[in-house]
């Protein structure tokens, strides 16, 4: 079951009440027609041509309101309802005129003129409503179709009363003086009766459904109204077709009916079109004010977060002039806020900045980029500032334009960094006293591990090997055991296992072969070392011509290498690892790649990561790069630029 929507409930009620008081009112003297009968009209004439020119004024207010209501936004059915009572009110001005009574239409044919107009005019009204309760398609008509459609109507109602003035026996007799209305005029009113009926049904289950036409920019139509139009109409068509004599009840109530019909069409088209554009201005109107408050409402909470801002914020037109300027603002220039406004920026910029500060500004709102930083360096975006006592300060800024009026307006934002400056001097100055103490103690530590490595080879190992040489001596003497001679033996391999023992620690302390043959061999013999060690496929690739190098670079990339072989064969569960070296003319570049494990980027930034930190440090100290990549499963890699003079052997 449809329910009705809340909307039309109301009015479907109203509509539904009157057309049953007027059945029921109808019936009871349909009914009661002997006595009806006695009471006849004292002035017929003037009731009749009184209630037909109200309903002829109602039909062409219909027309003009279809057909003008929104322009030349019209639909096939506001033209046709346009057309349709534009020729009922012409043909209802004929029925007046050619009424019984009226002046020059006097003789007994008259009526039969009158009610031919007042057949054809009920005949199109009751037609087009028919029509309009299927619910056709409704198109757009444009405005040559509309003016085509208006031509065609005028010329059929033209058509129309030109026979029903000139050839008035082309139409069957509609009434006669002696017995009233004819059987045909009769059984025309009994069709428009159904005609109508049905109309008021198909009105009546859509007003039900709640399908009124609402189209913003199209007429609207209300379907309840009609619904009780079409049923009004058809009970006045039974008034219409059951009295004889002009001045007889039924017609005045007949035409009651006909008038109460016609006021419902005005409220179905006329009233809602004529109240729909107040009724949405007014709607505009509220929404307007609400929006009106919203905005003042964002206006001040704007006011409160720019005036409460610890950040400066300015404001200035196309000509530099400061239109709104924050406490805050003015407090880090040094002046009172209710100062600045209608200055010029150029009072709160170096002088020496002024004159292109204009054409930067120009420039910035020519290029269509709506906000950017300020400032030159990519780390640094600040600008200088001119405080009112005439000190400089530096100011981190945004700024961002836009257009009102066709003016371009800028508003910078921005706040003092001058502690956050000097902080930042320090932190630089100390990083850079950290990275010379880094490489003073990095070159301290190659020192002492140097002159340990020597000690260790020059001092302590020429004893042990003096001490085996000894023993060799007292493991000569035939007078010694069997006994004896296994202890000297032992002892001798322990003597003999501490000296290799001491060469390799040595070795890791400072290879020898670093200093004794250079970096492609002290290279080639940690390669070897490595792989005979750990069982790792160790690759190098390098040009021995061209890898003689200053003792401090040699001493870093060889620490880097070291280190790096150690990582791998702590970490990296690999099977090959490749050492490469590329020469250019200012620089050197080697990476160290495996195929193990990979390394994720988590574990490159642990604090704990001394070796890497040791080879970052031991590169930046000699203000070269370092990358460390690699991806889980697919193995790292190590890469190290240095730029160096090439030293000659």
């Amino acid at each position: 079951m449809t329910s009705t929507p809340r909307s039309t409930a109301p009015a479907l009620r109203q509509a539904m009440t009157a057309a049953a008081f007027a059945f029921i009112a109808s019936l009871i003297l349909w009914t009661n027609q002997q006595h009806v009968s006695r009471f006849f009209m004292l002035s017929p004439l003037l009731v009749h041509t009184l209630l037909e020119t109200i309903t002829i004024t109602i039909f062409v207010s219909v027309f003009i309101v279809c057909w003008n209501a929104f322009g030349g936004h019209r639909s096939r059915s506001s033209v046709v309802l346009a057309v349709t009572f534009l020729s009922a009110a012409i043909l209802g001005f004929v029925h007046a005129i050619s009424f019984q009574g009226m002046p020059e239409f006097t003789g007994p044919s008259d009526m039969h003129k009158s009610f031919s107009a007042w057949i054809a005019c009920r005949a199109i009204i009751a037609m087009t409503l028919l029509g309009l309760s299927l619910n056709p398609k409704d198109p757009n008509l444009s405005q040559k179709q509309s003016d085509i459609f208006l031509g065609v109507g005028l010329a059929l109602t033209a058509i129309i009363c030109s026979v029903i003035f000139f050839f008035p026996h082309a139409i069957p007799l509609m009434y006669s003086t002696e017995s009233g209305q004819t059987n045909f005029k009769i059984g025309c009113e009994i069709i428009l009766i159904v005609i109508n009926i049905a109309s008021a049904a198909l009105f009546l289950r859509d007003g039900v459904k709640g399908t009124d036409q609402q189209v913003e920019d199209r007429l609207e139509i209300a379907r309840i109204p009609l619904f009780l139009a079409s049923w009004l109409m058809g009970i006045s068509e039974v008034y219409f077709s059951l009295y004889a004599e002009r001045s007889d009840v039924n017609v005045a109530i007949g035409h009651f009916l006909q008038l109460a019909a016609a006021v419902a069409i005005y409220r179905s088209m006329v009233a809602i079109n004529i109240h729909k554009p107040y009724t949405r201005l007014a709607t505009q109107t509220i929404e307007i004010a609400r929006a009106a408050g919203e905005l003042a409402a964002q206006r001040e909470r704007l006011h409160r977060m720019i005036d409460t801002a610890i950040d400066g914020i300015i404001t200035v037109d196309e000509h530099q002039s400061i239109l709104m300027i924050n406490p805050a603002a003015a407090a880090i220039f040094g002046y009172d806020a209710d100062f600045l406004p209608g200055k010029s920026l150029t009072l709160l910029i170096p002088e020496r900045h002024r004159s292109g500060h204009g054409t930067h500004l120009k420039k910035f709102g020519e290029t269509g980029s709506t906000r950017r930083k300020m400032g030159s360096h990519y780390e640094d975006f600040y600008i200088t500032g001119r405080r009112s006592d005439g000190e400089e300060f530096p100011m981190e800024a945004s700024i961002a334009h836009q257009l009102e009026n066709g003016a371009r307006i800028y508003t910078v934002i921005f706040r003092d960094i001058t502690d956050r400056k000097i902080a930042k001097e320090k932190m630089a100055q100390y990083h850079e006293e950290l990275s010379q103490l880094s490489a003073a103690l990095q070159s301290i530590r190659e020192e002492e591990r140097k002159h340990i490595a020597r000690e260790l080879h020059d001092d302590l190992g020429q004893l042990l090997a003096a001490l085996r040489m000894d023993l060799t001596l007292v493991q000569r003497d035939p007078e010694l055991g069997n006994k004896s001679q296994s202890a000297i033996q032992s002892m001798d391999q322990l003597i003999l296992t501490a000296i290799t023992t001491l060469r390799r620690i040595a070795t890791d302390l400072r290879p020898r072969a670093l200093d004794e043959g250079g970096l492609f061999f002290a290279l080639q013999t940690l390669q070897r070392e490595f792989s005979q060690r750990h069982r790792i496929d160790c690759e190098l690739i390098a040009d021995e011509d061209r890898l003689t190098l200053d003792d401090a670079r040699s001493t870093a990339i060889y620490r880097i290498v070291q280190e790096s072989l150690t990582n791998v064969a702590r970490h990296a569960e690999a099977s090959t690892v490749t050492i490469e070296f590329e020469h250019f003319p200012d620089k050197i570049i080697f990476s160290i790649c495996d195929n193990g494990k990979g390394i994720d980027e988590e574990d490159m930034k642990k604090s704990r990561s001394f070796g890497l930190v040791g080879m970052r440090e031991r590169v930046k100290a000699m203000h070269g790069q370092f990358h460390v990549s690699g991806n889980a499963g697919e193995g790292t890699c190590l890469h190290v630029e240095l730029p160096f003079s090439r030293q000659t052997a």
